[in-house]
């Protein structure tokens, strides 16, 4: 991909008080818009409008090398470390697995994590440019491209496993459904598929019950839910898993709760 363009917030000097408050109505005050690509950035795959939405309250959403070096950094100190424990259980659902892709891989977190839990070729795809370099100096050993869910650019049957970390909750359901088929199309007959998502208590449960459960942990998470900008998480939360993942080719063999997080592990008829 070369050497990535700056874009409006790497350009920030947060000590003047108009960039302050830029980045701040962003992150603490929800100001949400749309991303502002840079020219000449390089993409192996055009993104969709949906992708260009500022997730998570960040300044041009994954759209940055100062925000996304930030997000990779502090994602898990938000998460109090749930992500590490949530990643390694998903790698442990493919380590027989001989060539997985990890489909919207971020900083490459998770696809290290299928990588230790003894997976043969790991391929790491995201969306974002920007995210991907941290992921390729974090892992230099591991292999990453751009490219969507939707649209791996891979061939059929290529796949005995596909690993997805925290991404189809951020997927509005016509991407959702179209990612799913793709899936289907890439793996072969036999080969699995591992979820692991937002779990649905932080929205369906009230602070007494998260209490009761988790501590002040499920406040925390319940919290957080509701602050950051996920536009198309309760339309993931309404969705009938097995049944969609049936229709898809696919059977579900296990669902599970890791709070915060959500495992889902099905294979593809």
């Amino acid at each position: 991909m070369g050497a990535l363009p700056e874009t409006w917030p790497d350009l920030l000097q947060l000590w003047r008080p108009r960039d302050l408050w830029l980045f701040l109505s962003k992150v603490a005050f929800r100001k949400t818009g749309r991303v502002v690509l840079p020219a000449g950035l390089r993409l192996n795959v055009a993104l969709p409008a949906y992708v260009l939405l500022e997730f998570h309250n960040l300044p041009n959403g994954n759209y940055s090398k100062r925000i996304t070096r930030g997000y990779s950094r502090g994602f898990d100190r938000v998460m109090l470390g749930e992500m590490r424990r949530g990643r390694a259980a998903l790698a442990q659902t493919l380590k027989h697995c001989t060539r997985v892709a990890d489909m919207g891989c971020g900083d490459g977190s998770s696809t290290a994590a299928l990588k230790a839990a003894g997976v043969g070729q790991v391929l790491g795809i995201d969306a974002s440019p920007y995210l991907l370099s941290h992921a390729k100096n974090s892992y230099p050993e591991l292999s990453f491209q751009q490219g969507l869910a939707e649209r791996t650019l891979l061939p059929p049957s290529s796949l005995d496993g596909i690993s997805a970390c925290y991404l189809f909750h951020e997927l509005p359901p016509p991407a959702a459904e179209q990612a799913l088929q793709e899936f289907a199309r890439v793996l072969r007959p036999g080969g699995r598929l591992s979820l692991l998502e937002p779990s649905d208590m932080q929205f369906v449960a009230g602070p007494r019950e998260l209490w009761r459960k988790f501590g002040w942990r499920g406040l925390y998470f319940r919290a957080l839910a509701h602050f950051v900008n996920e536009p198309f998480v309760r339309a993931w939360h309404a969705r009938k898993i097995e049944q969609w993942l049936c229709a898809n080719e696919f059977e579900l063999l296990d669902d599970q709760s890791l709070f915060p997080s959500r495992l889902i592990v099905a294979q593809r008829r």
